[in-house]
């Protein structure tokens, strides 16, 4: 399977999963939606956008179903999560699309090292957009502004090179710590504190690391459920499970967990 195919035909899996309406003929709304699609939002824009780049959805806009944005007239009254999308596939490659996860799967071969580390791209790409999530949600919950995980998007995809998701929210919680700590004493300016949550897992993971840390994993957050293309990527494609989490992203996990439950089923 082409990389580009396979990556695609996964966003639509779930998109189709989650979003699918019952005649299979147009996707609700982000803000419609029950479940996640992906695990932060701009994942889940990321996802839309780029099946509307291949032509497999488009958006349903006013002047009549406007052919493109150009022409839209909902751009003041409706933000994009409100936008819903027509499926231009034929309803019966939908249905077969809805179920392609264990296809997908069953298709890859383990010594095609373009479909694997395509799967690894998109590994990495979910793995960020966690610990995003994580981020943005505890920094609130804290009463920081969850904008300042984007002042740390670099040091969140760095640390993810060394340790998993679970470990890298660790990072997270005692950065947020830090900046309590900081906030508290009073010798930064407020406005500067996302730039000290940002440098606090840079220290953090580079101290992991250079230290020989024993980094312990976060357990997830009930409030935090699985996004449906996590579930698919880690239950149904790749057979990583609980490793989706707990393991640092990498190519050789990823070809032994597929060979492994291959060879079992």
């Amino acid at each position: 399977m082409n990389p580009s195919d396979l990556t695609a035909s996964l966003y639509f899996t779930a998109a189709v999963r989650v979003a699918a309406d019952a005649s299979l003929t147009r996707l609700l709304p982000l803000d419609a939606l029950q479940r996640q699609l992906a695990p932060h939002e701009h994942f889940s824009h990321r996802i839309l956008l780029s099946l509307q780049a291949l032509g497999i959805i488009e958006p349903e806009l006013s002047l009549a179903h406007a052919d493109d944005w150009l022409l839209s007239r909902d751009w003041m009254k409706y933000g994009f999560d409100s936008v819903a999308w027509r499926i231009r596939s034929a309803p019966g490659d939908c249905r077969r699309r809805h179920d392609i996860a264990n296809e997908i799967w069953s298709e890859v071969d383990f010594d095609d090292d373009e479909s694997l580390s395509a799967l690894l791209a998109l590994w990495e790409d979910l793995a960020l957009a966690e610990v995003a999530q994580y981020a943005s949600w505890l920094l609130s919950k804290s009463g920081y502004n969850p904008e300042w995980t984007y002042c740390a998007i670099d040091s969140l995809r760095h640390s993810l090179v060394m340790f998993s998701v679970n470990q890298v929210m660790y990072l997270i919680y005692l950065s947020v710590r830090s900046v309590a700590t900081t906030h508290q004493q009073g010798g930064v300016e407020s406005a500067r504190l996302g730039l000290v949550f940002a440098s606090s897992i840079a220290s953090f993971s580079g101290r992991a690391k250079a230290e020989r840390w024993n980094v312990r994993g976060m357990t997830r957050p009930a409030e935090l459920a699985m996004s449906t293309i996590s579930l698919i990527f880690a239950h149904e494609v790749t057979r990583l499970d609980d490793e989706y989490l707990t393991k640092s992203p990498s190519l050789e996990l990823l070809r032994s967990s597929m060979m492994q439950h291959r060879t079992i089923h």
